[in-house]
């Protein structure tokens, strides 16, 4: 199971939603926390290159992870619409 580290900026980025969408968010990075090693993951190009996203409903997370300590790594949680700029 990997641990999952939230970013000042993620963390300012879930405290702006709903909590309603907070929830599904928080639930879908708990899945991926406990699954990562056998999920696939979605890279990123251009600007993110070396990150994934996580998509849960409109919303998307921008993450890393590292397989030998364990850690997923979330730098951005937002609307699909402005996740990238």
């Amino acid at each position: 199971m990997y641990e999952l580290i939230l970013t000042r900026s993620a963390e300012q980025d879930l405290q702006r939603l709903d909590d309603k969408i907070r929830r599904q968010i928080h639930n879908r990075l708990e899945w991926l926390r406990v699954n990562c090693d056998k999920c696939s993951h979605k890279a990123l190009k251009g600007n993110y290159k070396g990150q994934f996203k996580l998509r849960s409903g409109d919303y998307r997370a921008i993450y890393t992870y590292n397989k030998q300590t364990t850690a997923i790594e979330v730098s951005r949680i937002r609307h699909r619409s402005s996740v990238y700029e």
